[in-house]
């Protein structure tokens, strides 16, 4: 028996995870795998692709004892005797725009499919495959059937469509989506005072905007939205288009903080627009992140839109999907440990903050009172 031979491996772009494509004599398999940094939080995710012997009648558990792939029983394959082992030039890997989950072509064709919400627990560890024909009850792998019966095919197409647009030299999608997100802004602010690029270099371009009006300074992220973020496909469901897609925002009060200051936060902020794929996490409504550079008294951040007080902002759509406009307010230790006390902790505290009065503007106040 031969040991396994890895024939592909990629990682998405920010190297959170692997895709790898590795056979024996007997099988092959398609893997994620999360980074040595997130082994903790996510496991390895399999596929298995296709037998390259005969297949066993039953559940293939000697090899599973043996710590080695299991091959799927011949009632489940539609090559009972088994294929020709796979050629490595002939694989390719597409990530799925939140960099959660892949899919493994080989000559163009679909062989598995791991979507991206089969990481977050083990009840939805889910894959897909051509070449299986069916599954027990309990079995993670299922059928990936034929084209109109499997939304695996859709979502795998569009991935594709999406990486040929922002591969391609001649594509002016950043410059129409940019000039998009500075309409909006510049629609509500006013012009806008200076633009610092904060990608780092990487895929995919993203930029803070700032904008001066009536002494409040206002920095606002676009670009971070072109991604859709992980887990929200999973937590949301078919709600999904309306929650996956953000960009973040803060508001100063320049008569509160210093340049220097302000210049702190907008570090911050910069951070935080590359949080969701950097950490395979989620940015929403109530969230708290935090941040030792915040100035005293403050030592955290909330992520809201209910706080927002101002006038509406007209975000693009991007893909067909809503942008949420995120805005950052630092909170003191206290109040977020109030918050986190409770079932439901977001809120509480932000339904507390409207209660006293306090909105998106970041100004010097007093800590809430609890009593």
């Amino acid at each position: 028996m031969s040991e396994p031979v890895i024939l592909i491996d990629q990682p998405n772009n920010r190297g959170t995870m692997y895709a790898i494509v590795e056979q024996d004599d007997r099988v092959a398999y398609f893997y994620l795998y999360p980074s040595e940094l997130l082994t903790t939080k996510y496991s390895p995710r399999p596929c298995w692709l296709r037998n390259l012997k005969p297949a066993p009648e039953t559940r293939d558990t000697a090899a599973m004892k043996e710590g080695m792939a299991p091959m799927l029983e011949a009632r489940y394959s539609n090559h009972p005797q088994g294929k020709e082992p796979l050629e490595k030039n002939r694989l390719s890997i597409v990530w799925m725009e939140e960099g959660d989950g892949a899919a493994v072509l080989y000559d163009g064709e679909i062989l598995g499919v791991i979507p991206g919400w089969s990481l977050y627990n083990d009840e939805h560890a889910i894959a897909y495959a051509a070449d299986c024909i069916g599954a027990g009850d309990n079995d993670r792998l299922m059928p990936l059937g034929k084209r109109g019966g499997n939304a695996m095919y859709d979502r795998v197409d569009r991935a594709i469509a999406f990486w040929e647009e922002w591969t391609d030299e001649t594509s002016q999608v950043w410059g129409i989506l940019q000039d998009k997100y500075l309409k909006a802004y510049e629609a509500q602010w006013g012009p806008i005072q200076k633009y610092y690029a904060i990608d780092g270099g990487q895929w995919p371009p993203i930029g803070l905007a700032r904008f001066e009006n009536e002494d409040v300074v206002y920095l606002l992220t676009l670009g971070a939205g072109i991604r859709p973020m992980p887990w929200v496909e999973l937590l949301y469901t078919e709600r999904a288009p309306n929650f996956r897609r953000m960009e973040l925002g803060i508001a100063v009060n320049k008569k509160d903080f210093t340049e220097k200051e302000i210049m702190v936060l907008a570090g911050i902020i910069t951070g935080l627009a590359d949080r969701p794929w950097k950490q395979v996490t989620w940015l929403g409504e109530g969230h708290t992140i935090p941040s030792d550079e915040l100035p005293a008294p403050f030592e955290s951040l909330i992520v809201s839109t209910s706080l927002y007080n101002g006038p509406t902002v007209e975000m693009p759509e991007v893909y067909g999907d809503k942008v949420n406009l995120y805005w950052l307010t630092p909170i003191t230790k206290l109040e977020r440990e109030f918050a986190h006390a409770r079932p439901n902790a977001g809120a509480i505290l932000l339904e507390s903050m409207i209660a006293h009065d306090l909105n998106h503007l970041v100004t010097k106040r007093d800590e809430l009172p609890f009593g």
